[in-house]
């Protein structure tokens, strides 16, 4: 029988790894965290405020903010002014991980990338008939 052992990412302790990727101490900060975030999020007077907002009164990171978010604990569908930075550009977005703009480019890129393994494909099969024909060429003489 093995364990899987790691060091928590955030603290870097050792722990057993069981089904969380960071250890129970952490566990319990990050839940406290969400508490924290939650509650003031809920009061009506802080529903205009941004990431930034609620990580200053919380002290909780923006980056863990935005994985409550992304993780789907958090919803900010009453929070007209929240959003989380796009992972690729940092831009403000409110769903998702990465911005229309960058979407967009990922698209292209993998669209440039769909030809041009098409043309590689093409320019083989080219090479191949035409090595086929000198073979053949060649055996009838």
């Amino acid at each position: 029988m093995s364990f899987d052992v790691s060091n928590c990412p955030r603290c870097g302790r050792l722990f057993r790894k069981v089904r969380q990727n960071v250890c129970p101490s952490c566990v319990k900060e990050i839940d406290q965290e969400y508490e924290k975030v939650y509650k003031f999020m809920r009061k009506k007077e802080n529903r205009s405020c941004n990431v930034h907002d609620l990580s200053e009164a919380t002290g909780v990171s923006i980056n863990q903010i935005t994985m409550f978010i992304l993780e789907g604990r958090l919803s900010i569908e009453n929070n007209p002014n929240m959003s989380y930075p796009c992972r690729s550009c940092g831009g403000p977005i409110r769903s998702g991980s990465i911005c229309e703009k960058c979407a967009g480019n990922l698209k292209k890129i993998a669209s440039y990338m769909k030809e041009d393994e098409q043309k590689r494909q093409e320019e083989a099969e080219r090479r191949k008939r035409e090595q086929s024909a000198l073979y053949r060429s060649g055996h009838n003489e």
